[in-house]
């Protein structure tokens, strides 16, 4: 048999979860805050390992040349010397010392101010690297950052095309109804909201594959954040000339300088072997035992220097020289490569830098306000019956493309100016 009070508590009890559910969807989800291209150059800067690979490797190199200008370590030797085999006592003979030494030896030359120089250019060399890799993931995180800004805007672009179509189909259909219209207008219609469908999936493949490579600098979770509806204004690059001026700077080729010096001290170190090499011996003797009379024996000590003679430098010394000599010019031939690689990075990107400037102004003066036009004076004239859809599908179309292609230009535009500001050597 049902109980009133069973019923009772058992509608309190869902009472209570449904206003607990309620509360809880009520409750303010905090909004992801919009990824700007400032804090995604700051992220990339503090997640690139490279970055962290170079600058460890400063380090590395810059305990390297300390080591290199330190004397070498000296050697203790500690035994017996004359001992006789016919019995192995100590003390028996006279000849019998204990011997306790230390040994130091003088590398050649200024073998060790060369190297601690030549360790410091290193280090600096790889400075100037880590100075590259920084400006690096700026250029590289703005273009990903611009690449997902593009199909990220360009969808709704798509979308409005299709809300228009849909428009165009049912006035379509409804001139087909009147006797007014073709069916081929409904079929064309069909056809062009297919093929923006089409499209807006490909746009929405694009954004998956731009926020993957925009994830890679400043991470997944990041990655995933809207991003801000203003295109950002990015600092701008000198002028050409001085652009070409400041190639010599850039962080590229001075760390390619550096090494170039640091090839060239490895050629002065190899030239000190033409030097002799030093060396001193100091060593006490202590002679146990005595003579027949009592006398105990006179302890010793000797006194030795040794010095290198490089007789027969000619496989030696000279092929030492020789490959330190090409291995500095070969540092020369990639320094002037590499200058070689930025002038032509400088010309590709100035040339299509100042060709979309050109392209943006065309854009925003001419092209979208003629297309514009053109959608609308089509669209009366259609509904008055002197164009037929075919004009007006493709009036809709070019508005469309020329949206799209004005959002490119822009995005186009803005990734050659980071290209060019990488060429300039901005620091982030």
């Amino acid at each position: 048999m049902f109980m009133p009070s069973t019923f009772t508590g058992w509608r309190a009890a869902v009472t209570a979860a449904l206003l607990t559910a309620v509360s809880l969807l009520a409750m303010p989800v905090r909004a992801a805050e919009p990824l700007t291209l400032g804090a995604a150059q700051q992220l990339a800067l503090q997640n690139d390992p490279s970055i962290r690979q170079l600058q460890s490797e400063v380090g590395a190199v810059r305990d390297s040349a300390a080591s290199a200008g330190q004397w070498p370590d000296p050697k203790l030797s500690v035994g017996l010397a004359n001992l006789p085999t016919n019995s192995y006592a100590v003390g028996r003979d006279s000849m019998t010392m204990q011997v306790v030494g230390i040994e130091q030896d003088f590398p050649a030359g200024d073998v060790r101010a060369l190297s601690t120089t030549r360790g410091d250019q290193l280090a600096g060399a790889q400075r100037a690297l880590v100075k590259d890799r920084q400006l690096q993931v700026i250029r590289d995180v703005r273009r990903a950052w611009f690449d997902l800004y593009y199909a990220d805007h360009a969808v709704p672009l798509v979308q409005q095309s299709e809300q228009v179509f849909e428009q165009l189909l049912d006035i379509a259909k409804l001139r087909y109804s009147n006797g007014q219209g073709a069916e081929q207008d409904l079929s064309r219609a069909e056809l062009e909201m297919g093929m923006l469908q089409e499209r807006e999936l490909e746009l929405h493949a694009d954004i998956d594959a731009a926020r993957a490579a925009l994830a890679k600098f400043v991470g997944s979770d990041a990655a995933q954040d809207p991003l801000v509806d203003t295109l950002p204004e990015l600092p701008q690059p000198p002028d050409r000339e001085e652009l070409l001026k400041r190639l010599i700077q850039h962080p590229r080729i001075v760390a390619a300088n550096t090494q170039i010096a640091a090839a060239d001290t490895a050629t002065d170190i190899a030239r000190q072997a033409y030097k002799p090499a030093w060396g001193l011996n100091l060593s006490y003797e202590r002679r146990p035992g005595a003579d027949a009379a009592g006398v105990p024996y006179t302890n010793m000590v000797t006194a030795m220097v040794t010095v290198s003679v490089p007789l027969f430098t000619g496989k030696r010394q000279d092929r030492s020289v020789s490959a330190a000599s090409a291995a500095a010019s070969a540092s020369e031939d990639a320094r002037d490569d590499e200058l070689r690689d930025l002038k032509q990075m400088l010309d590709t990107g100035w040339a299509h830098w100042e060709h979309l400037s050109h392209i943006r102004d065309l854009y925003a003066k001419a092209i979208l306000p003629s297309a514009s036009l053109n959608t609308q004076a089509t669209l009366s004239a259609y509904r008055n019956g002197s164009a037929d859809f075919d004009e007006l599908a493709r009036a809709q179309i070019t508005d469309l493309d020329s949206h799209i292609q004005q959002l490119k230009a822009n995005i186009g535009y803005l990734e050659m100016q980071a290209d060019l500001l990488y060429l300039a050597g901005e620091q982030p």
